[in-house]
């Protein structure tokens, strides 16, 4: 049976057609990715030793050993402060000193203190008053759009607010508009009400597999208080941390080392902050899209929400 469902949040057209998840697919053989096993790699620019291959830490967390996470600018930026018309920043946030990292085997610490690190690098960057934005977002493996292999996040800051924030915001704001009441906490009540979709309900954090996405596979981590991401207090990020940890040991069991993206929707500067609850894209790299998609803008899905998060729920 075939379905159109549409995304709450941004009015993505998707249509649901379990049957295509039977199509025979060749093997995948991942023959181009560097196998990592070593903790230090001598040529890695962003291993812990190598320090002269980049610019001077932005900012840093350190310990008796030498730095744990630390942020730097990006020597091949995105954006740059050379003009008005598209200014801001670019910084790389090195997710951990361990060349062999990655969010599949980082501890509940690890994780800690790069999200500190996130907190710190937006927080200093949404100051600018030239700055309506701050993109973070992650590229796991070559496959998702990372250059090098060493764990790694990237955080952008923007003088311009990109579309997708504002096509988000504005679908919240006219669902307030209609319903007199908030599309989040709407989204919210559903899903724990449901229970159908829910991979962990936290005191501050719940995360679920949306019932309506583009990407195939997609997960979604929404923070229950209406803060900007600059707000959240150190026990939130503990909260966040623990989510991580077991979310992506249990993504690794069912799926092994696949390629992933995630983004932090946040709040724009100088919008009303009501509408909108800052959310996390998980974005797993096991579907590509076709032809149909990129030529009508419709995208197609064929795994169950429910199936997934009972797969990985905890």
């Amino acid at each position: 049976m075939k379905e159109i469902r549409i995304d709450d949040i941004n009015n993505d057209i998707v249509i649901f057609a379990k049957d295509r998840s039977r199509r025979p697919m060749d093997k995948v053989i991942k023959g181009n990715e560097e196998c990592i096993i070593k903790e230090y790699n001598k040529s890695c620019p962003f291993c812990r030793g190598n320090e002269y291959y980049t610019l001077e830490s932005k900012f840093k967390i350190e310990n008796e050993k030498g730095w744990i996470v630390r942020s730097i600018d990006n020597k091949f930026p995105i954006v740059d402060n050379l003009q008005d018309n598209i200014y801001g920043n670019h910084e790389v946030m090195i997710d951990t000193y361990r060349h062999n990292g990655s969010f599949y085997n980082m501890t509940e610490e690890e994780f800690y203190n790069m999200l500190l690190m996130y907190k710190d690098r937006y927080s200093n960057l949404i100051k600018n008053k030239k700055v309506q934005y701050v993109s973070i977002f992650k590229n796991y493996l070559r496959e998702a759009g990372a250059s090098l292999n060493h764990p790694h996040s990237q955080i952008v800051s923007l003088s311009i607010m990109p579309p997708d924030i504002e096509r988000e915001i504005y679908i919240s704001k006219q669902y307030y508009i209609k319903n007199n009441r908030y599309l989040y906490d709407d989204i919210i009540n559903e899903e724990i009400n449901t229970k159908k979709r829910v991979i962990n309900n936290s005191e501050n954090f719940l995360t679920i597999v949306p019932k309506t996405t583009k990407y195939t596979g997609e997960i979604r981590i929404l923070f229950k208080k209406n803060i900007k991401f600059e707000h959240i207090r150190n026990k939130d990020i503990r909260e966040l941390s623990s989510i991580f940890k077991r979310l992506f040991s249990n993504l690794f069991e069912i799926n092994g080392d696949i390629p992933f993206n995630i983004f932090i929707h946040s709040h724009p500067k100088d919008i009303e902050l009501e509408y909108f609850n800052v959310h996390i894209h998980i974005i797993p790299r096991m579907y590509r899209f076709g032809g149909f998609e990129l030529s009508t803008g419709i995208y197609v899905s064929s795994i169950e929400p429910k199936d997934l998060a009972d797969k990985i729920k905890f």
